[in-house]
């Protein structure tokens, strides 16, 4: 199997560039909720591990200096386990009900809806996920990352401790050479250039041809089989045979209950379809085709979704980005809040690359 991956690498490499994360192994120490009383300088290179400040500071990259009351950001911080609870068992329950409602009215239009949907839920664990990897699921670190795996990464073929690792490089050294996003999704050459699959705004004709090869299902195809990679050669080995009995206990259930054509139709076509095409248009959404002379904003876009975009496209107010890179320590279900608390700052609301709905964001990445 790892000479086939070989194999499809060499034929595909820049189609492989910019696939979702399958665990990137990075020397890197995350210690939650420190004493400092510093702000962070994210683009600051350091051998250290990154301390995450009070709730009353303010986390921000360059020059910029966005500073809320540390009593509005200890409110917004505030982690809901209700909130949290709810998100993933409605996700799962939105999942499983659009499975049995396909499955017991088959009709090849509403199977191609069902796929949207499952893709869009499938990447709403994965924006939930990435709260638990900032630990903002839940208040106990090892409840927060035992849930995050099991209900939330694993599923989707993740992994919350990989995705941790070079996550927080992305956040700590947005838009330099040592961002993680860059090792992870092959972002840049080493010479610091975008790679061509990175390069937006693309014509009409290059990203038509971009958005194929990710709805093909050949993008998903190498995303499982590097998966599988990390599978057997990432982590220690306690973690490794963990997530081996998790898929193997998984693997066994759909056996017994001759589950295999379920899980292939409802699961890993829309897996390595539609998840693996949002993922990376929301990706490209986030950091490509920005117009700003300030430098820090022109490295981050905030999109206020519509509904469709919300069940389809960018789950669970992932889309306030800007505002997740300032306060990466406030959950999910209240970026939008403090999206609107930002805006009151009047150079913030005059600087903030800000679009409405993805279908304007799409616009700006195609010419």
């Amino acid at each position: 199997m790892f000479n086939l991956l070989k194999q499809v690498e060499a034929l595909s490499p820049q189609l492989i560039a910019g696939l979702p994360n399958i665990g990137i192994s990075v020397p890197f120490i995350y210690q939650s909720l420190s004493q400092s009383s510093e702000p962070i300088m994210i683009t600051q290179p350091t051998t250290h591990p990154i301390p995450q400040p009070e709730f009353g500071d303010d986390i921000y990259a360059g020059t910029l200096s966005v500073r809320l009351p540390g009593e509005i950001l200890r409110e917004l911080a505030q982690i809901d386990v209700r909130k949290a609870v709810v998100a993933i068992a409605s996700e799962w329950l939105g999942i499983f009900g659009a499975i049995g409602l396909c499955h017991f009215f088959w009709n090849p239009l509403l199977y191609a809806i069902a796929i949207l949907f499952i893709g869009g839920r499938q990447h709403a664990l994965a924006v939930l996920q990435h709260d638990a990897a900032h630990f903002r699921l839940f208040p106990g670190k090892t409840w927060n990352d035992v849930i995050a795996e099991v209900f939330l990464a694993w599923p989707i073929l993740l992994s919350n401790q990989y995705f941790r690792e070079y996550h927080f490089l992305h956040h700590r050294h947005i838009g330099t050479a040592k961002d993680g996003n860059r090792s992870q999704y092959g972002t840049h050459t080493p010479s610091g250039e975008l790679t061509p699959n990175w390069n937006f705004p693309k014509t009409k004709i290059h990203f038509t041809l971009w958005m194929m090869l990710r709805l093909s299902g050949l993008a998903g195809i190498i995303y499982i089989l590097k998966s599988v990679h990390r599978l057997f050669t990432k982590g220690t080995l306690r973690y490794r045979l963990l997530n081996l009995l998790y898929y193997a206990s998984i693997l066994g259930l759909i056996m017994w209950f001759h589950g295999g054509q379920i899980i292939l139709l409802y699961w890993f076509v829309p897996l390595s379809t539609w998840f693996i095409f949002t993922n990376l248009l929301r990706i490209a959404g986030e950091h490509s085709a920005i117009a700003n002379s300030d430098e820090f904003y022109r490295l981050t876009r905030t999109t206020q979704p519509s509904w469709f975009d919300r069940i389809f496209v960018v789950p669970r107010q992932i889309s306030y980005h800007l505002e997740h890179h300032l306060y990466p320590h406030i959950p999910f279900y209240r970026l939008r809040d403090l999206h609107a608390e930002l805006m009151k700052n009047e150079d913030f609301g005059q600087q903030v690359h800000v679009t409405e709905t993805y279908w304007q964001t799409l616009q700006e990445l195609v010419i």
